[in-house]
């Protein structure tokens, strides 16, 4: 007798409240496969991306440059195919600080270029081949080797590529569109730099610098390590958010909670070089953190405070500096452990279409894996596991959140706003035209936004305030996913065969000869120096007077007072330098 459908037919008509089996370990890795083999459909560029596999056109936007250099890749941001930075660059650090801190819950269960699923025609589990590389490393260097690019020196960024407004005009495969116009969402696409953003660089610094510990290829290590200094200087010396273009990701939506990017970068910095210099740079950003604005919604990509006060402690053993929670788990209590509804699940900011429901149990539950990692305790586990379980169906409806994801009799969604899912290339349709959906990708493993109020789907693909599927959705489920395997079923490197390559010993750098540079743009000057350089600026009047001083890594931005000419110099370990500047 199947008493979980007993239950779960007594829950419709109110004679129960809860589900009453857990999921099993099996169920948990399906679960974790298909949601980070979502990233693999989110592949711009070259490739390859699995979803697009059997089109006309498998890859997509692959002549992209700025500045003559190519920017081609990285993922689609969501079931469209504009790239934004703002939630990109978290979803991958919330990945990547994940994937550091849970390794052996990532198994390696197929080849990163899909090519097992490909030969064998298997697109589910079964016809994947591992290759002694864990999946979500796989995933996670095709978004860190995009973000190099997107970051080649201190004062360049790439926040945007492409246009929401343009490209939301059909509904076709990411790589029918890249062979349209302009104007239809095609090549060339706009490509959006140096805006003034410190969050979405310092959550790209923070990603590429966990990559750059974590990685076992030396080479890769080295590349991660330079881009998340790059990443970081540009961090250091702007603020804010940037405004996306046409509406989307506003940068008043964080309301003026963005220290946190530069905070975490600064903190994954220091993890990763043991240079103190990174550690009293974290602590100054992290005294600037928005920890009462913080403390009143989830964590999302627009409020990034919990997870800055989950690492700040755990890493340095630091506290909220402001607002009522000043402890951690008083912190987390707060958002999450008391407001839970009958079943267990989390539900603050959580209900219908257009509230994003299922970020609220997958932060939730991936903020309280890290923390109990750090503090090495498992008081929160059983919350932990009952919020996953919840979004993949182990609920009074039976309703999966995870497209393709039916274990256990879960009903999964069939109708996600994701253009490459149906396999569309003809411009002529409407996303609500009805498609015959390519069955590869039903297992789609995409989260959708959801609707905790009604106990069935939306079945209406252009309602994207219930349908849409994000690469921020899927992260903390990820992460969380990774925790439980990491307690219930670990896998450790020797058992993968994964092989660590050693740091390549080089000779050690003489400061002395660091190449110090200054530019200057109307009434701002910047100083640049050769690498990772603590630097101290300095701006006298031909008096001898001090106007002011400044100090950075790599790169200090000094705005000229007035109109004359001023002396500027230039201090720090075994560098002694000095400018003459005009504002005239």
């Amino acid at each position: 007798m199947d008493f979980r459908k007993i239950f779960a037919t007594m829950a419709l008509f109110g004679l129960a409240s809860t589900a009453v089996a857990e999921l099993s370990d099996d169920d948990y890795i399906e679960a974790a496969w298909m949601t980070t083999r979502f990233y693999g459909a989110q592949r711009s560029g070259q490739g390859p991306n699995w979803i697009l596999d059997g089109t006309n056109f498998p890859t997509s936007f692959t002549d992209e440059t700025y500045q003559g250099k190519d920017v081609s890749g990285g993922w689609f941001d969501c079931g469209d195919h504009p790239m934004f930075g703002q939630p990109q660059s978290w979803a991958s650090y919330i990945l990547a600080v994940s994937y550091a801190e849970f390794t052996e819950g990532f198994y390696d269960l197929y080849t990163g270029d899909y090519t097992d699923y490909k030969a064998s025609g298997d697109y589910t589990r079964a016809g994947g081949k591992p290759n002694k590389v864990r999946d979500l490393l796989e995933e996670l260097r095709y978004e860190a080797d995009f973000w190099i690019k997107a970051a080649p020196d201190a004062s360049t960024f790439i926040t945007v590529k492409g246009n929401g407004s343009q490209d939301h005009k059909y509904w076709v495969t990411a790589g029918k569109m890249s062979t349209l116009s302009t104007e239809e969402g095609g090549s060339p696409r706009d490509i959006t730099a140096n805006k003034n953003d410190a969050f979405t660089p310092g959550m790209v610094s923070a990603m590429l610098a966990v990559m750059a510990r974590v990685d076992p290829s030396a080479d890769n290590r080295a590349k991660y390590l330079a881009g998340a200094q790059n990443a970081y200087a540009y961090a250091s010396s702007h603020e804010g958010v940037s405004d996306a273009a046409g509406g989307f990701y506003e940068g008043s939506w964080w309301g003026g909670r963005w220290q946190d990017g530069p905070f975490l970068a600064a903190l994954e910095l220091y993890r990763t070089t043991n240079d103190e210099t990174y550690k009293t740079a974290a602590q100054s950003w992290f005294n600037k953190i928005q920890f009462e604005s913080g403390s009143y919604t989830r964590l999302a990509y627009a409020n990034a405070v919990p997870l800055s006060v989950v690492m700040g402690n755990g890493v340095f053993g630091w506290n909220p500096t402001s607002g009522n929670q000043k402890t951690v788990k008083d912190f987390l209590d707060n958002l999450y452990a008391n407001q839970t509804n009958s079943e267990g699940a989390f539900t603050k900011e959580t209900g219908g279409g257009g509230s994003f429901s299922v970020r609220t149990p997958a932060g939730g539950a991936l903020l309280y894996a890290l923390y109990s990692k750090f503090a090495g305790v498992d008081t929160y586990d059983s919350q932990i596991f009952k919020n996953i379980a919840y979004l993949l169906g182990d609920n009074s409806n039976k309703k999966s959140y995870v497209v393709g994801y039916t274990r256990n009799g879960a009903n999964a969604p069939t109708a996600p706003h994701h253009r490459g899912y149906y396999g569309n290339e003809d411009t002529g349709k409407n996303p609500d035209s009805g498609f015959n959906i390519p069955e590869k990708n039903k297992l789609l493993g995409g989260t959708i936004a959801g609707d905790f109020t009604s106990g069935s789907h939306n079945n209406k693909v252009s309602e994207w305030n219930v349908n849409e599927v994000c690469v921020d959705l899927n992260a903390p489920l990820v992460g969380a996913l990774g925790y439980i395997l990491s307690k219930k079923k670990p896998i450790s490197d020797d058992e993968l065969g994964v092989k660590i390559e050693p740091d390549a010993i080089k000779p050690a750098a003489k400061i002395a000869s660091v190449a110090i540079s200054m530019e200057q743009h109307g009434m701002q000057v910047v100083v640049s120096g050769q690498g990772l350089i603590p630097m101290q600026v300095e701006l006298f009047d031909l008096q001898g007077h001090r106007v002011s001083m400044d100090k950075g890594l790599s790169q200090v931005s000094v705005q000229l007072p007035s109109k004359g000419v001023f002396l500027l110099k230039v201090s720090g370990k075994g560098i002694q330098k000095s400018f003459k500047v005009k504002a005239l």
